[in-house]
């Protein structure tokens, strides 16, 4: 199957002897894992297999805090940045059931209030799966884990 994003980056160029043209390869990225937490953009181009990067905080939040943070910026700054957040994979559905943030779910309100705490925004929406998570396996400490590494990329890219 392809990938669903490409990149320069995922290629390199052979060169099979002076017989043949130069040749690129794909080289394919390891798919992510259950729990697996990263910033958001370093899962790019990585299969999901039926999982999603959840953003935490909310992209929308974060976006919120990083113009009252650099009210300069310039609009492409701000959206480059909030890919910058930490992100922990987790089932698509349980993504698309339960997220309060995902899809439309994400209101004014709630956009404005996690952004002025983003910290207590990823402990709620943390909160919001456990209970579907631990239906599926998933321990309280594996969990717990995930959140404090989600804290650390997050207070490591500023946001906290």
């Amino acid at each position: 199957p392809l990938p669903e994003e490409k990149d320069f980056r995922d290629y390199i160029l052979v060169f099979p002897g002076n017989v043949h043209p130069p040749i690129y390869i794909y080289l394919s990225k390891p798919p992510v894992e259950l729990l697996e937490v990263d910033l958001y953009s370093n899962f790019t181009g990585r299969p999901r297999n039926g999982t999603h990067a959840d953003h935490m905080p909310s992209a929308a939040a974060v976006r919120a805090f990083l113009r009252r943070e650099y009210p300069d910026a310039k609009p492409a700054e701000i959206d480059r940045m909030a890919k910058d957040v930490a992100s922990i994979i987790i089932p698509a559905d349980i993504h698309q059931k339960l997220s309060a943030t995902y899809g439309g779910r994400n209101s004014p309100t709630q956009i404005q209030q996690d952004s002025r705490d983003l910290r207590a925004a990823v402990e709620r929406d943390i909160e919001t799966i456990r209970p579907e998570l631990k239906q599926r396996g998933v321990t309280d400490s594996q969990i717990d884990e995930a959140k404090a590494e989600m804290h650390q990329l997050n207070q490591e890219q500023g946001l906290y």
